[in-house]
């Protein structure tokens, strides 16, 4: 017990730096994990390592070879494959979690850019489509907003396994933000808290995966690419799992760490 806070009573589980931080999220109501928190610091541009060539491979003649940051998604399978001219893209977050005018912000600011940007839970919003050059669409848990003509809308598609902000959990949208647009996209009811799975309905496992990777092409008429988005956690199994379902079938990965 301390002599300064008598509450602090320590154990083998709750020593009393654990006991001093639930307080102090308790009384502030700041938790390490949130959104935009993280427990570890955030990687800037300045933590980019760029990799070097001499033996395995020579170097680029600065003043005669073009050195591009282009990438091509989706030429293995697809019959339109997307062309990012920067191959870093924005991830998806929901509407209603993100409002209209954002999602209208974020896909301007990526075509501008060079690059996509992505649906996240809710369904798509004329603004995004209508202000993103390339504009990914995500097949989520959920289902929230998700129809066929979207599907078709979109540029490519995203399967969402599992989230890096958080692997294997599900997500919720608080009743505030539950507006009658929202409730409506999302066929439920306005201001009431909206859960997201942690797990998607339509299979249980690889052999699933690959029967529903099959009619999302075929709904698209194999146009568009199709994407996995996975939360690296168990990553041997879940890789070896992913490349059973997958094989012949992907043409991107995408790992969330």
């Amino acid at each position: 017990m301390s002599k300064d806070n008598p509450t602090l009573i320590e154990s083998a589980t709750f020593p009393r730096h654990v006991i001093a931080e639930i307080q102090r999220a308790a009384k502030t109501g700041i938790y390490d994990i949130r959104g935009f928190g993280a427990k570890r610091d955030i990687p800037t541009f300045d933590d980019l390592v760029f990799l070097g060539a001499s033996t395995s491979r020579y170097p680029l003649e600065g003043y005669r070879e073009k050195c591009t940051t282009e990438v091509v998604l989706g030429n293995r399978f697809a019959k339109n494959p997307i062309h990012l001219k920067t191959p870093v893209t924005i991830a998806g977050m929901s509407f209603g979690s993100l409002s209209a005018q954002a999602k209208e912000s974020l896909g301007r600011g990526a075509t501008l850019a060079g690059t996509s940007t992505t649906t996240g839970d809710g369904g798509m919003t004329p603004e995004e489509r209508g202000h993103s050059k390339t504009l990914i669409y995500q097949y989520l848990p959920s289902r929230y907003g998700m129809n066929p003509d979207d599907l078709r809308r979109a540029d490519a598609i995203e399967i969402v396994l599992g989230q890096g902000a958080k692997p294997g959990g599900g997500g919720m949208l608080l009743g505030q933000k539950i507006s009658p647009r929202v409730a409506e996209m999302r066929n439920l009811p306005e201001g009431i808290d909206q859960r997201s799975a942690c797990r998607h309905p339509d299979w249980t496992g690889p052999d699933d995966l690959e029967i529903k990777i099959q009619e999302l092409r075929e709904i698209t008429n194999w146009e568009k690419p199709i994407y996995v988005k996975v939360g690296a956690t168990r990553v041997f199994y879940d890789v070896t799992l992913a490349v059973k379902a997958v094989a012949n079938l992907f043409d991107h990965w995408i790992l969330s760490h």
